[in-house]
């Protein structure tokens, strides 16, 4: 089993008076090869004070390039590993503070194509004896275990495809940019950078955080950033330098920009006013 790519989204259809639905690992990455059968054990764990009733389900899932989660159907997806899927029981009961397993199996088909399949699987819990008066779906919450399958042989690969910027309107606003990412391999990466702006003259100026993501295969991503001063007036370089798992080789974009005006620091705590009077 290689790395685990973070969990790309926990969802919940309301909130579940007084109990918590949880399952353990939330995301899991395995190395398969065609044909092969895969089985893992979850644990689904209840750490509130009532009971609740588990429905499990697959699906698809996707995103689009400003990272919003898209739920589809089974199958949808050519990259989909949710039909290779069965899993035991499908529906449950689970005392307060209960933990019981559930178990799936991932059947990899013998035509498999090399590259990374993804699935989801939804367990869905509602109050089996909810309040008088109380709708339902104010009970019900949606947990979410993403699996990942890897077959061989992989190709990594990625490109910065652009950066755009967009400038503030006022001094008080900070400087916004997009940089656009291409996963150009056949495998899931995950996916961390960094950002700088470069003064006339090369010196590092500033720098901002690049948000970690998953980055699925074949797919765009916009990562947003955001520049804050003090920085003064003038011409600079934005640098977007971007890692999507090979530790010996980046992948980087620049682009010349202008500040019109300076940029100012982002508004600080308010001052301490002690000691101008007395405890009230």
């Amino acid at each position: 089993m290689k790395r685990i790519f973070p969990l790309p989204l926990i969802l919940a259809l309301g909130a579940l008076a007084q109990s918590t639905l949880g399952v353990e690992p939330p995301v899991l990455l395995k190395e398969a090869k065609p044909g092969e059968v895969l089985t893992q054990t979850l644990t689904v764990y209840n750490v509130g004070t009532r009971p609740v009733r588990v429905r499990v389900s697959l699906g698809d899932w996707t995103y689009d390039p400003m990272g919003k989660i898209q739920f589809l159907p089974t199958g949808t997806l050519k990259e989909s590993a949710s039909p290779w899927a069965t899993f035991s029981p499908a529906e449950f009961l689970l005392e307060p503070k209960q933990s019981r397993p559930l178990t799936y199996t991932l059947t990899v088909p013998k035509d498999a194509v090399s590259g990374t399949h993804w699935g989801i699987l939804f367990l869905e819990s509602e109050d089996p004896n909810p309040p008088p008066g109380v709708p339902l779906a104010t009970f019900r919450v949606r947990m979410a275990h993403v699996f990942y399958v890897n077959i061989g042989p992989l190709t990594s690969g990625g490109r910065i495809t652009g950066i755009v910027p967009s400038p503030p309107k006022s001094p008080q606003e900070p400087y916004r940019f997009a940089i656009q990412y291409q996963n150009t391999g056949n495998t899931a990466q995950k996916l961390s950078g960094r950002f700088e702006v470069r003064d006339s003259m090369g010196r590092k100026v500033a720098e901002a955080e690049v948000e970690e993501v998953v980055v699925l295969p074949g797919q765009v991503r916009i990562l947003p950033v955001i520049l804050v001063g003090p920085l003064p007036a003038g011409n600079y370089t934005a640098l977007a330098i971007l890692n999507y798992g090979d530790p010996t080789k980046d992948v980087a974009a620049d682009l010349p920009f202008t500040l019109r005006t300076p940029l100012s620091a982002p508004p600080g705590p308010p001052a301490n006013e002690g000691g101008k009077g007395g405890t009230p």
